[in-house]
C-alpha cells in the first residue's frame, strides 16, 4: 500500500466530553428536549443514536468546557499512521487509553481528538 492508497472514511462514533457541572443537564437535553433515540448508559457514557452513528455523552469531572471527538476508520492503521507522520500529524495516546486496539488517537490542527481505528469488513 502506498500514500496514494490510504483513505480515511467517517467512523461510527462521535463524543461530546462535556463537563461535569453541565453533565445531566445535556443528557436531558439530547434525551427528553431532542428526543433522540435513547441507546442506554453504556460504559459510563450515554449513548443516542445519531442518523448512522452513535452519539456519546462523557462525563469528564476536570474539563471546563466542552469538547467534540471524532473517529475515522482506515483500511490499515499502521501504513496510515506513516502515512499521517509523513505530514506532520502527531499522536495524541494520551488522551484515553484504548487497550487491545490497532487504533490510536490524532489530532487536527485545531485540537479537535480524532480516532483512527482499522475499518471494519461490513463498510
Amino acid at each position: 500500500m502506498t500514500s496514494a492508497d490510504i483513505q480515511f472514511i467517517g467512523g461510527n462514533n462521535i463524543a461530546i466530553k462535556i463537563p461535569k457541572h453541565k453533565y445531566e443537564e445535556t443528557v436531558f437535553f439530547y434525551k427528553e428536549v431532542l428526543r433522540l433515540p435513547y441507546l442506554g448508559f453504556k460504559d459510563g457514557s450515554h449513548a443516542f443514536q445519531h442518523g448512522s452513528n452513535t452519539l456519546w455523552l462523557d462525563c469528564m469531572l476536570n474539563y471546563s468546557q466542552q469538547d467534540v471527538w471524532l473517529e475515522v476508520n482506515t483500511e490499515d492503521p499502521e501504513e496510515a499512521a506513516r502515512y499521517l507522520r509523513e505530514h506532520r500529524v502527531d499522536r495524541r495516546d494520551e488522551v484515553e487509553v484504548y487497550e487491545n486496539s490497532r487504533g490510536y488517537w490524532i489530532s487536527d490542527p485545531c485540537g479537535t481528538i480524532i480516532r483512527v481505528n482499522p475499518r471494519k469488513a461490513s463498510e
